[in-house]
Parts: C-alpha cells; structure tokens; sequence
C-alpha cells in the first residue's frame, strides 16, 4: 500500500510549479531569442568582435553573482530570490528593445544575465529540497523539459507575431523586431505569479533550527567543502568544459552567414528561425530520458555522452556546406547534447553538495 501512494515525482512540492514558471517564461525569452542574432546583425549591425563581446560581459556579470545569491539562499530561503530573477528577466526585454545602437544593449543584457544569476541557484536547491535523491533526475529532467516546451512555442510565436506585423499591421521590418522585444516579457509575469502564488519553502531558514554550519560560513562550511574531493574535480572540469562549449547565439549566426541571408533576404528569415527551433525540439525529449536515465544508471555516463556529442557537432561545423538539412541536423544535436548534460549535471551537483549548502554549491 505505502509503495502504492507514493506521489509521482511532478506531485511532489514546488516541481510542477517552478517547470510551469519556466515553461512560461522561456515561452517570451525565445519568442525573442531566435531572433536576437539577426536584430543585431541586421538592424544594429553588430560584427562577430562586438557580439562576443556583449555576451562575455554579460555571462561574466551572472555568473560573479551565482556563488553570492546561493550563499545568501541558503541562509534566507529561496523562493523570493526565484521570482525576483524572473522580475530581472521580463525588464531586461522592453530595455533592449530600445537599443539604437549595440552598446546601449550592454546594461539591459547585464540585467538579463544577472537575473539568471539571481533565479536560478535558487530554483535548482528548491527543486532538490523537495524531491528524495532517487527522484532528482527525473525532476530536473522534467523542468528542463518544460523549459523547452516553451522554448518550442516561442519562436513560433514569434514569427506570427513577426510575420503579422509586416504583412497586416504595415509596420517596418525594424519596428516589427522592436516590438517582439516588449511582447515577450509578457509570459514571464504569468512566472512570476506561479512562483510567488505556488511555491513554498520546505525547510526552514534563518530561525533557531538552523544547522550549526550554516552559521560559521568561513571555518565548518569550507571544512565541509574541503571533504567533498569529487564535487571539487567536478567544478574545476565544469570550468575548463564552460571554454569549450558553443553558444545559440554564434551557431545562429554561423546559420546566417552559411545559409548567406543578408537584411534584402528577410522573408527567408524563417528558416534561421527554425534552425532555434530544430534546438528545442531535440532538447526537450533527450532531457527528459537522460534525466530518468541518471536515475537509474548514475549521472556520469549522460554527462559523458554529451561531450562526445558536442565534439562532433563542433566538428560538423568546420565541414558542413550550404545544405538546409545538414546544418538542422547540427542544431539538432546541439539540443542532444544539452539534454544528455543539463539534469544529469544538476542532479549530480545537488547529489555531492552539503545539504547546508547545496545553493551556494549549484550556483558555484
């Protein structure tokens, strides 16, 4: 009987919540995303130099504050940390949709890294906080899935929206991308309600029962850090791995220039489009398998699959021709490759840290 209502891992606290916020939220993220790349090639006309260098200061700017925000959600709680890095997200949006030219895009990207930043230490020990260790895959599998749900949606969104501010609304091509921008913060306020109506602390923060070590961060916290050999190798590997790895936001406009679609071609604009969407489609099934997948057989094999798999689509780059369906196939298993590595890398973060740590741990 007692196996028999045991509850499934979506009924557990807070894991449907937190995978409907980010299904919401990833809905307007990549109702515009898809289209960023060709915003700033076509319209602000940003070469490859200025968007490396935007998205580095940027990432850099979130990822300084990940370590910080975990710390402090570990001794405060994590669910105001969580809408509030939503809040972040859906101002970040209207602001760069106003960029006149690229380095006005520098602050409202730093706002959009940051909020990531502030969400999502949090989010991951929240969901860990609340399903048992057997369970963390199939959780983090299912967030990502519906993550990437939303993903899917989004770009399809987005091209109606597009494609029906041209065709019907008369408006310019310039201003039919200014005007996605201000669109897709719209879904985010539908997360941030979820998680300020639908979620809750399952453990207690800041009050007499606090843990021993939470409270000498400097002496017993790194002590306990000290002991966890693997979890250090871990994070030293994730670092060199980061150097390695391939953003959207280059393939996209590797895409571009391969597929040679120029600001005169912009009724072919779709198809870069799809390539996003070719991401997404893959990603979300592959997340949730590899999630399960850990589960059952251990977090290092998936992890270990995705590398394999980006190799070889950091190859096919270097060989692929003017062929639609090949550089699909690229995008596709980009989304392989994230789907094998994001919920087993979670999983296995929020396995190897302390639990009076485990935020600050995630977000290092």
């Amino acid at each position: 009987m007692a196996a028999e209502s045991k509850p499934k891992t979506y009924q557990r606290p807070n894991v449907l919540p937190l995978s409907l916020a980010a299904f919401f939220n990833d809905a307007g993220s990549d109702m515009l995303f898809a289209f960023y790349p060709l915003f700033l090639v076509l319209i602000l006309k940003v070469n490859m130099g200025q968007l490396g260098g935007l998205d580095s200061i940027a990432l850099l700017a979130g990822l300084l504050i990940r370590p910080l925000t975990g710390f402090i959600a570990d001794r405060k709680g994590r669910r105001h940390f969580i809408w509030t890095g939503y809040l972040c997200l859906m101002l970040s949006r209207p602001l760069q949709g106003l960029a006149r030219i690229w380095w006005h895009l520098t602050l409202p990207k730093m706002l959009y890294e940051v909020g990531r930043g502030v969400r999502n230490p949090p989010r991951e020990a929240l969901m860990t906080d609340s399903v048992p260790r057997e369970e963390r895959g199939r959780a983090f599998g299912l967030l990502d899935s519906m993550d990437t749900l939303g993903a899917m949606l989004g770009p399809l969104l987005g091209l109606g929206i597009f494609y029906s501010l041209g065709h019907y609304a008369g408006l310019t091509t310039e201003s039919a991308f200014r005007f996605i921008f201000f669109a897709a913060a719209i879904p985010t306020i539908v997360s941030i309600f979820i998680i300020i109506t639908k979620t809750r602390e399952v453990k207690e923060f800041g009050g007499p029962k606090e843990s021993p070590t939470s409270q000498s961060p400097r002496g017993s916290r790194l002590a306990a850090l000290r002991g966890h050999r693997t979890l250090l190798i871990f994070t030293v590997i994730s670092c060199l791995f980061a150097f390695w790895a391939v953003t959207e936001n280059f393939m996209l406009v590797c895409g571009l220039r391969i597929l040679e679609i120029s600001r005169h071609d912009i009724g072919d604009i779709w198809r870069v489009v799809i390539l996003y969407w070719f991401v997404n489609l893959s990603f979300a099934p592959t997340a949730l398998y590899a999630g399960r997948l850990s589960d059952r057989i251990g977090r290092k094999l998936p992890i270990f699959l995705s590398l394999v798999i980006l190799a070889t689509l950091t190859l096919g780059f270097a060989f692929v021709g003017r062929i639609y369906w090949q550089i699909g196939i690229l995008f596709a298993l980009h989304g392989i490759y994230q789907g094998f590595l994001k919920p087993a890398q979670k999983a296995f973060v929020a396995d190897l840290a302390p639990e009076e740590m485990r935020a600050t741990v995630l977000g290092t």
